[in-house]
């Protein structure tokens, strides 16, 4: 795939007007050749989400899912360092799962 990518880049015809822009939460696999001149050569880090914007992700993810009254969101974003959205939002939709079970376990 890499190998398509550097021809696409390097093509016979000039791209004009065209941006490229890559995106990875893993830079340290990126293949090198990948980052010469002339192809993917600007480099723009965007670091995890702060405490603030986790819990604004926490809630926007358990928006519509019921929780308990002792769960304290904010709590959750400030031990969730170097979590990304991805991660939680899977850990809100995991923790309701979670719950769904021991409700459907619970004795009658």
């Amino acid at each position: 795939m890499v190998a398509s990518l550097l021809t696409e880049l390097d093509g016979i015809h000039q791209l004009r007007d065209i941006v490229v822009i890559g995106a990875t939460n893993r830079p340290d696999l990126i293949d090198p050749a990948l980052l010469r001149p002339g192809r993917l050569e600007q480099l723009v880090y965007i670091p995890p989400p702060d405490a603030p914007a986790r819990g604004e992700i926490l809630n926007t993810a358990a928006r519509h899912t019921p929780l308990e009254a002792d769960i304290d969101l904010g709590a959750l974003a400030m031990a969730c360092d170097g979590y990304s959205a991805a991660d939680l939002t899977a850990l809100v939709r995991a923790a309701a799962m979670s719950a769904m079970r021991r409700s459907l376990n619970a004795p009658s």
